[in-house]
């Protein structure tokens, strides 16, 4: 037999698979079994009537009779997985065909892709006092540890304080359009300043929401800056975030 499956696919990206055999024999029936996440889209060379109406609700197995396959030796369909995975994972399928002695099975498996991108650090602290103060650039890395390609990164803060800190982010945002970027053909984005008011305590959290090429959205991880200042003051933090040219890090950036 011969057979062939798209080996990589975003999520909702449409699979095909194949298998090819020696038309002289003709099995009574062919079981399709997949993962109940796959949304089977079409069956190729069966007729229509044998095709069922709603494969979504058989639970992930499809059957068809001998009678309804128009070209002998060949069986394919179409389908994409429905869900955005956490993780990447590997989806299994298996066709069966029923021959008068014996069954013989064709496993086949997708890889469903996707852009993971995580900080390789998460956590970091500012402290102010009148002993001294740590206000000094803080680097941070964001890395993909998927395989698909993260496509328009966008920062997103969260700020949590006490009533007598004030903190303000202001946020500038520079298009480029650099063909030669390796992983992102997105944005340089650049914060100049990042004010502190008062005293006490506070948190940010730094995260970015992004795409794949299909347009499947995602958020990562966060990163934590724990901030505080045991006597009133304000406090001019500049920082920078770049776009990697280079595969690993993805993004480096100077706070």
């Amino acid at each position: 037999m011969e057979k062939h499956i798209s080996k990589k696919a975003l999520p909702k990206e449409n699979i095909i698979s194949w298998v090819k055999w020696n038309p002289d024999l003709v099995p009574n029936k062919i079981t399709l079994k997949y993962d109940p996440d796959i949304i089977v889209t079409k069956i190729l060379n069966v007729s229509e009537e044998g095709i069922p109406k709603n494969p979504e609700e058989d639970g992930g197995i499809i059957t068809i009779s001998k009678e309804h396959l128009q070209i002998p030796g060949f069986f394919g369909f179409t389908c994409f997985y429905n869900e955005i995975p956490e993780e990447e994972k590997t989806i299994n399928y298996v066709i069966e065909f029923a021959f008068e002695n014996e069954i013989k099975k064709v496993e086949q498996t997708n890889k469903v892709i996707r852009p993971i991108l995580e900080f390789e650090k998460t956590d970091y602290t500012l402290v102010s006092s009148q002993f001294g103060s740590n206000v000094t650039p803080l680097d941070f890395k964001l890395i993909n540890k998927g395989t698909a390609r993260p496509d328009k990164l966008r920062p997103f803060v969260e700020v949590s304080n006490t009533p007598d800190m004030e903190i303000k982010i202001q946020t500038k945002i520079d298009e480029i359009k650099d063909e030669s970027l390796v992983l992102v053909k997105s944005n340089k984005i650049s914060v100049p300043k990042f004010m502190i008011s008062g005293m006490g305590y506070g948190m940010v959290s730094f995260g970015f929401e992004y795409q794949d090429t299909l347009g499947n959205s995602y958020k990562s991880s966060l990163a934590n800056l724990a901030i505080q200042i045991e006597e009133k003051q304000t406090l001019q933090v500049p920082y920078t975030e770049n776009i990697s040219t280079t595969p690993i890090p993805l993004l480096e950036a100077i706070m």
